[in-house]
């Protein structure tokens, strides 16, 4: 049975690599305003790396060579536009790509707009050059430097305006990463007619809840339902497939979600405390960060609550969907780190705070 991999469902921002310069495969990336942009361009072929979508033929082969090389080495595979960044600042500022982009793409960047799209463009570059600059990789942050040199001297917007439209932006990009990581939890069903499932639960915004699983037949097909209560029903109706067992086990795994188990209090304390990283990478805002993922990742060893179990794996993937090299280095420097350093006892406690 082919394993189901969490971040193929649930697609937002992509990078890429190049298969003989015909088309180019995408893997999750988050970028801010633009949601989704990069899975506009798909073909919607086959991947190599389940993690994704393709970008088609017609537009990947289109970039001029010399905006290939320009934004191809931000992420230091020169030349190779590979990153979710690279494929938005390409598609954007190349002359030929621009004209023949998919309306959703043009509504997110729009054409009509340069300096909301420069605005977009310019606030990602920042964020990204923030990060290198703080894991110490300066090749990087310097290559992210110069790009970002590129937007301000089109003259649509100042360095300035970029960087406040970055602060005023990047908590929204948190706060829907959170919500949307901790509104899902992958397991494996079990006990199910024809045996065990690969899963997947995710609820909406709107409280629409959505199991994605791999059948007998290693296909995966997702059941999505208005509440719990008519996912229940729904399953109950495919007898096929599943049984007041599977049902059960579904209602238990929904009652685990981290969005469902911490309170609002948590929540919001957790996202401050990735948002003041995020707008000032200091080593003081990077060990409140990192006291905080050695809480979530060790209340469960600490209370044997199994509503606490499931918060490190999620804290891993939302870290992984902000920034990988940054949760590398998280992952890291916590590695031999039990207790938190600088967070006291009574916040430590509205971090933990269920509902």
């Amino acid at each position: 049975m082919k394993k189901l991999v969490l971040a193929a469902l649930f697609v937002f921002l992509f990078v890429f690599s190049v298969p003989h310069a015909t088309a180019g495969e995408v893997t999750n990336s988050r970028l801010m305003g633009l949601n989704n942009y990069v899975n506009y361009f798909s073909d919607n072929q086959p991947l190599v790396n389940p993690d994704g979508a393709r970008i088609a033929t017609n537009y990947f082969r289109t970039v001029e060579r010399e905006v290939r090389t320009q934004f191809g080495q931000l992420d230091g595979n020169l030349e190779a536009i590979d990153t979710a960044l690279e494929w938005a600042l390409a598609s954007y500022y190349s002359p030929s790509v621009i004209q023949i982009r998919p309306a959703e793409a043009n509504a997110m960047l729009p054409a009509n707009n340069p300096r909301q799209a420069d605005l977009i463009l310019g606030a990602n570059v920042f964020q990204g050059m923030q990060i290198l600059r703080f894991l110490g990789d300066t090749a990087a942050a310097g290559r992210h430097e110069g790009v970002l040199r590129f937007i301000t001297d089109r003259g649509n917007v100042t360095r300035a305006e970029i960087e406040t439209f970055y602060r005023n932006g990047i908590r929204e990009l948190i706060s829907s990463t959170v919500d949307e990581v901790f509104n899902r939890i992958s397991f494996l069903l079990r006990g199910g007619p024809r045996g065990s499932y690969n899963a997947i639960l995710t609820r909406s915004i709107n409280g629409v809840y959505t199991l994605s699983y791999e059948d007998a037949r290693d296909v995966i097909i997702e059941l999505a339902s208005p509440s719990l209560e008519a996912l229940a029903s729904a399953m109950r109706n495919n007898t096929a497939d599943f049984n007041q067992a599977t049902i059960d086990a579904v209602r238990t795994q929904a009652g685990l979600m981290p969005a469902v188990v911490l309170s609002d209090t948590a929540l919001n304390e957790a996202i401050s405390i990735l948002v003041n990283f995020y707008i000032n990478p200091s080593p003081e805002n990077y060990n409140l960060v990192k006291d905080w993922y050695v809480i979530y990742s060790m209340a469960g060893v600490s209370t044997n609550n199994e509503r606490y179990r499931y918060l490190q794996r999620s804290t891993e993937a939302l870290l992984s969907e902000l920034n990988e090299a940054l949760k590398q280095r998280i992952l890291a420097d916590t590695s031999r780190q039990t207790r938190p350093v600088v967070i006291d006892r009574l916040h430590e406690s509205r971090l933990i705070q269920l509902r």
